[in-house]
């Protein structure tokens, strides 16, 4: 999801990029039926055009997995991981175009939980769930899922336009046009058909107090841009700029933190695999430091679903004090986390 909204766009020309993608969210979009899965399944041949068409976007992109894992693979398959998180992503953005489509009946041919019943002990204490996850894999599917199968969730997280300084000191990124703009406005109804509920940070947090109380699953990925106070934590050998809120809401309620990662394998649906309730103590440090393990764990596993995360945040960490990772930052300002 995109940045906070406010302020005049910064427009761009229409580009050949921009026509497919209005075509991939409209036309294609309006075609695809999700109780025809086969015919889902025989377009995902195209992450390979996505691919090629991504060309410093690869290399950029294997010096992230570089950077996260070291000596843990050869170059033959680094440049093997990029190819897979394309395709990954292809699938995942693919598949998100039947988010307004999708119901119980037919959203397990395209996602799968594993360890529902973690969660479902969590709730029995009845102080709600913080649900926490990293930007890998097919995430609004796993959303759909819970909604569909009638948990009462919330999404908290940015949309809409970003602040209008930051388009405007960063046109190539972030300038929008008429294209973008329908695009932007199709994603987002496509997203407001899923049964749930989202929440910015326009909105106060005494709403996000609100829905634990009631015993509703507050969605926080632990690895988003937008928030306000953030922490220096490492992550895959380097020093992450992470948010405190998932952490800090969970010691001030009591709500336990569940943590979530999806994953997209070649055959079958996506996975979405449920961890262990984690309770807070007193220190929201711990807490925090017991989420990441248990992601880090999966980040190892399935290294190539955070690839595009990794470049989305890579490209964008000159934009302000709070980079995902301060090893790749323009200048020193995110050390204030520390």
């Amino acid at each position: 999801m995109s940045a906070p909204s406010g302020g005049a766009p910064v427009h761009a020309p229409i580009s050949p990029a921009d026509v497919a993608r209005w075509a991939f969210w409209g036309p294609l979009r309006n075609a695809l039926d999700p109780d025809r899965p086969q015919v889902v399944r025989a377009l995902r041949s195209g992450w390979a055009l996505q691919h090629a068409a991504a060309r410093g976007g690869r290399a950029l992109m294997q010096d992230e997995f570089r950077r996260c894992f070291g000596g843990r693979f050869t170059e033959s398959e680094y440049r093997g991981m990029v190819g897979d998180a394309y395709r990954a992503a292809w699938r995942v953005h693919l598949e998100e175009l039947l988010l307004g489509k999708v119901n119980r009946s037919n959203i397990e041919h395209y996602m799968r939980l594993e360890g529902v019943q973690n969660l479902d002990a969590a709730l029995v204490a009845g102080k709600g769930v913080i649900w926490t996850y990293p930007h890998a894999g097919a995430v609004m599917l796993m959303l759909a899922w819970l909604a569909h199968h009638d948990y009462r969730y919330v999404q908290y997280a940015a949309r809409g336009l970003p602040p209008p300084e930051i388009a405007a000191a960063n046109p190539a990124l972030m300038a929008t046009n008429r294209l973008r703009e329908k695009v932007r406005k199709v994603r987002e109804e496509n997203e407001d058909r899923v049964p749930c509920t989202y929440l910015t940070m326009d909105h106060p947090t005494r709403e996000l107090y609100r829905r634990l109380a009631a015993n509703e699953l507050v969605g926080i990925a632990f690895d988003g841009r937008a928030a306000a106070k953030f922490f220096v934590q490492e992550l895959l050998g380097r020093p992450a700029v992470l948010s405190t809120g998932p952490y800090r809401l969970a010691v001030s309620t009591g709500a336990a933190v569940v943590p979530a990662f999806c994953h997209t394998p070649r055959t079958g649906p996506s996975v979405c695999r449920v961890g262990e309730p984690i309770i807070p103590g007193k220190d929201w440090r711990e807490v925090a430091e017991e989420v990441l393990r248990v992601e880090q764990a999966w980040l190892l596993q399935y290294p190539s679903e955070y690839g595009i995360w990794l470049l989305h945040c890579r490209r964008r960490a000159g934009l302000d004090d709070h980079p995902l990772f301060g090893d790749v930052a323009e200048t020193e300002a995110w050390k204030k986390w520390g």
